[in-house]
């Protein structure tokens, strides 16, 4: 990951409140590892921003209406979109698991309730540091509750190959797929095509689901 000359991470943060720029502002600058390097409060001011500022995390607000931008799955989509090696931790008060789901399936890097910031976002931040998934414990329960009782309640891990479950696991504990390949002396092709076909044995569509379904398998 990038990092300013004296190795400082540096952050953009973005919320359409002020309040909680000051908070998610408090929170980070108790550590001297990390750098603010701009603040936006709407889609709009956040998309030139990350244009015109180099940066290695953004942690924005999930909802910043605004009359050009009033969907929050849509600006996540944008910025993946146009800045796909950024990663994105994304805070929200809502409290929905089919959203979640779909906020996870779009490839950001964590995930956080605005109620737990305080305890959870340098967690958060020093996994994104490792391009590593976090998604808060809140979350985490919301969507185990829901798939325990929605209709795409996950399938069992036994259902995996041994070889699936070596990859899904390595995967869980930050490896690339090129790290693995080599590890399990195999070629990237077959490593990713396990990945691909465990996911979807699990119903996971992102890494982070993956994580999830890991950790509260006692897989890691």
């Amino acid at each position: 990951m990038k990092a300013t000359p004296n190795n400082r991470l540096r952050i953009i943060l973005a919320d359409d409140h002020p309040i909680f720029l000051i908070g998610l502002r408090a929170v980070l600058e108790q550590d001297d590892s990390l750098v603010i390097v701009g603040e936006a409060s709407s889609p709009s001011a956040l998309f030139q921003l990350v244009q015109d500022t180099p940066c290695d995390v953004l942690v924005t607000d999930f909802m910043m209406p605004e009359e050009q931008q009033n969907d929050g799955l849509r600006l996540l989509e944008q910025l993946r979109r146009h800045h796909p090696e950024l990663p994105i931790v994304v805070v929200t008060m809502l409290n929905h698991a089919g959203l979640f789901r779909s906020i996870l399936d779009l490839g950001v890097m964590g995930l956080l309730s605005k109620a737990s910031l305080a305890q959870e976002l340098p967690s958060a931040i020093a996994h994104a540091r490792q391009h590593k998934p976090y998604v808060a414990q809140a979350i985490q329960r919301a969507l185990s509750l829901a798939g325990e009782v929605g209709p795409d309640r996950l399938v069992s891990k036994e259902q995996l190959s041994p070889r699936e479950l070596e990859v899904i696991r390595l995967l869980a504990a930050g490896h690339a797929v090129g790290e693995i390949a080599a590890q399990l002396n195999r070629s990237k092709q077959t490593v990713s095509a396990q990945k691909v076909s465990a996911m979807r044995k699990l119903g996971l569509s992102s890494e982070a689901a993956l994580y999830i379904y890991v950790q509260e398998h006692g897989l890691a």
